[in-house]
């Protein structure tokens, strides 16, 4: 792996930021869900609005699953059936599961590390 070559926490940024866009969406959707449902005088507009933000959670949750997958692959790991499920779960499970992948590439880094020396 050259100096410059990073792709490995590449991917882990992006599958930071995918994941906290989710986690982000997600609160978002709960919130227009809650307005939507205590305010009776809420149209078509505020409706459409809660449909989107639940289009939002649902693609960036699967944006931040292929992300995973992808970098759990270019390190020569297999995505565990509980991993791939957890990212369904992506709000309550993404802390624990980033900072398990992010442990996973440093001993990838260091293990490529030593092959070159």
């Amino acid at each position: 792996m050259n100096k410059t070559d990073d792709t490995p926490g590449k991917l882990l940024a992006d599958y930071r930021m995918w994941g906290l866009i989710a986690i982000a969406s997600f609160i978002m959707f709960v919130l227009l869900f809650i307005i939507f449902t205590f305010v009776r005088s809420a149209g078509f507009v505020m409706l459409s609005m809660v449909f989107l933000s639940g289009l939002l959670w649902i693609g960036t949750t699967s944006i931040s699953r292929h992300s995973l997958i992808l970098l759990k692959r270019h390190i020569l790991k297999e995505v565990s059936v509980l991993e791939f499920l957890s990212t369904q779960l992506v709000v309550f499970l993404f802390p624990f599961t980033y900072i398990k992948v992010k442990k996973e590439v440093d001993l990838y880094r260091k293990k490529i590390s030593k092959g070159n020396d």
